[in-house]
């Protein structure tokens, strides 16, 4: 297959390894007798529990008789006849990047929906809060925005050539890359701003267990002086002879209890 589209559209070796590629950055080449070379980039999912979605590159050749779409990996759309039905040949090409950028741009819808449900969890419970999984598709996002910007750069150097100047198509699928761009770079920002808010609250959380703890030690503290005193193993303690000494030394320790919590309380320590 790849002999005979080096043939038809000159391609040397450098070519056919872009082609078989499967991470190649978009990219767009003007060839001989006419013919263009784009590659485009698209997220593919895996068929594994692995929450990432691998990535595959797509190279459309297009000349003035043909235009031919190579797939080097996993195909994630498939074209029929009916799409291309009535279409010249540069149309065609024009109709599978549209397509192809559509698919890319629905993948951040989707994942921008997951996002705002999983961050509403996350903000809901932020002690049961996955922060990892949020990180991970924070990760997909960015990559997704990438992606789109790349491709958009790709389809734009594909719009100045006097063929495909004004074609509403290309036009439409560069606005689409723009706004996947846009889309997930803001929802990698958003999730990031979630991120750090859930820490945050997690934070203040601790704080104040780590306050009450210190509060209770303090309050208890007296209390323990008064009782190490008092459990002194001496021969002679007079004040152990008191009859009224265990009464006095408990309301001792409790009324320095709440002097203490009450200042604190003064204090808005507590």
């Amino acid at each position: 297959m790849l002999d005979m589209l080096s043939e038809r559209f000159a391609l040397d070796a450098l070519h056919i390894k872009d082609i078989r590629n499967l991470i190649h950055p978009p990219h767009f080449t003007r060839l001989e007798n006419a013919a263009m070379h784009i590659i485009l980039r698209f997220p593919v999912e895996k068929e594994t529990e692995d929450p990432f979605s691998e990535v595959t590159s797509v190279s459309i050749l297009v000349d003035r008789d043909m235009c031919a779409l190579v797939w080097p990996g996993k195909r994630f759309h498939r074209f029929t006849n009916a799409d291309f039905k009535g279409l010249n040949v540069n149309e065609c090409a024009s109709m599978i990047i549209h397509m192809l950028v559509d698919y890319l741009l629905s993948r951040v819808y989707i994942l921008r929906e997951e996002m705002d449900e999983f961050e509403e969890e996350c903000l809901a419970d932020v002690n049961r809060a996955d922060l990892g999984r949020l990180l991970n598709m924070r990760k997909e996002m960015a990559t997704l925005a990438r992606h789109a910007r790349t491709n958009g750069i790709a389809i734009e150097k594909l719009m100045d050539d006097p063929v495909y100047k004004g074609n509403l198509r290309l036009i439409d699928a560069h606005e689409h890359m723009e706004r996947a761009t846009a889309i997930a770079e803001s929802k990698a920002e958003h999730a990031l701003n979630v991120m750090q808010a859930a820490q945050s609250l997690l934070s203040q959380r601790l704080n104040e267990v780590m306050t009450f703890l210190a509060v209770i030690t303090v309050v208890l503290t007296p209390m323990g002086i008064i009782a190490g005193v008092f459990g002194m193993n001496f021969t002679h303690m007079d004040v152990l002879a008191y009859p009224n000494g265990f009464a006095l030394s408990v309301w001792g320790m409790l009324l320095l209890g709440a002097m203490l919590a009450a200042f604190f309380r003064f204090k808005k320590w507590w």
